[in-house]
């Protein structure tokens, strides 16, 4: 337990969420690879292994298929998303590039193209194509988080939270926005607003260690000792190492 007569340097506690997710860049939110888009009659068979998770036999399929329809813009996503299921992400980037150029205007693969530049760490790309999909399809919730964590990266946290407060407009149980909102506020040390975004996080997902820590943070930069330390509790039940880092952060 850590001592919580002593305030620790906020900094470090700062930066324990930059180690930790910062907070999370995709795999952690509800991803654009979930979605898959219909193929068509020329890749059934790739279809079935793409639904049914066996990315490994639905590449195969979709490469067969595009040896003979280059040109289909849903088998180069559907490639995509395969490589993406297996975590081969500058290979999915690659075949959403050519989905993009094939279809220009589809929502769904900027989307998608804009996650895979996450996942490669290309965060300004990322923002560019995210801002492109959101031309066409301003009302969606999901390009702008992901456009929040592409800011947040570039540690453009005004314009990160901006973004994140932007799709939980849309969304208001988007867990994910609403803990980066947290943290993006608390980058900007705007306490009282990072506090209020780690709280509804917390209510949306009560057992996710990440808002906890946030609060948690929160209460000690507020000087509130037992708040600080019932968070505290509830990070240790929900993650040991967790809960270890900060309070050797505090005891420091």
């Amino acid at each position: 337990m850590p001592r919580y007569g002593r305030f620790p340097a906020f900094a470090a506690i700062i930066a324990v969420f930059l180690v930790i997710s910062g907070l999370k860049t995709p795999a952690a939110y509800p991803s654009p690879y979930d979605t898959v888009e219909e193929p068509p009659a020329s890749a059934p068979r790739g279809d079935v292994f793409l639904r049914g998770k066996d990315y490994e036999n639905a590449i195969k399929a979709y490469q067969k298929a595009l040896k003979e329809h280059g040109d289909a813009a849903d088998l180069h996503y559907n490639l995509g998303l395969a490589y993406a299921g297996l975590g081969r992400y500058r290979e999915a980037l690659v075949s959403f590039q050519e989905a993009v150029r094939l279809s220009p205007t589809w929502g769904q693969a900027l989307v998608s193209l804009g996650a895979a530049h996450l996942k490669v760490k290309n965060y300004r790309e990322a923002g560019e194509v995210l801002k492109k999909a959101l031309d066409y399809h301003p009302e969606d919730a999901e390009a702008l988080y992901l456009l929040g964590l592409a800011y947040g990266r570039q540690n453009r946290h005004q314009e990160a939270g901006e973004a994140f407060a932007q799709a939980l407009r849309l969304k208001p149980d988007h867990q994910q926005a609403q803990k980066n909102l947290g943290m993006a506020n608390l980058k900007l040390e705007r306490w009282d607003e990072a506090g209020e975004a780690f709280q509804k996080a917390v209510l949306l997902k009560p057992d996710d260690p990440e808002a906890r820590l946030g609060l948690c943070a929160y209460y000690f930069k507020k000087g509130d000792r037992q708040a600080a330390a019932r968070e505290y509790k509830k990070l240790e039940e929900l993650d040991k190492d967790l809960a270890k880092q900060l309070a050797d952060l505090i005891n420091k």
